[in-house]
């Protein structure tokens, strides 16, 4: 992840519009999450889980190749699972982050 995704994270938690840790990421799957991000060293038990409950809903999930520590030292909060709520900025984040060569995407949408 580059220096301009960690930047517009910050954007989003600013203007209220990241939902930081898996709680508050799930509670936003089926209302206003656009788009679910994982940091590299979210457990794959909690990702599975997070998967699981956006399974047929469309929202997309990427996974980002920073760990929490580095997400925390931008954005203040050291956690593995964050939802986009804005449907501009998740597009902008998605955009940014399929310019980084290492990045992985799930598709979570059915069909």
């Amino acid at each position: 992840m580059k220096g301009n995704l960690l930047g517009l994270l910050n954007i989003c938690r600013k203007a209220g519009k990241l939902k930081l840790g898996f709680d508050p990421a799930a509670a936003s799957l089926g209302r206003d999450a656009q788009l679910l991000l994982f940091t590299a060293d979210v457990s794959p038990k909690t990702k599975a889980r997070m998967l699981q409950k956006a399974e047929g809903l469309p929202v997309k999930a990427l996974d980002l190749t920073e760990t929490s520590d580095t997400v925390y030292h931008t954005i203040g909060k050291r956690v593995a699972v964050m939802a986009v709520t804005d449907k501009g900025l998740a597009e902008r984040a998605a955009a940014l982050h399929s310019t980084d060569a290492q990045a992985v995407q799930t598709d979570t949408t059915n069909g």
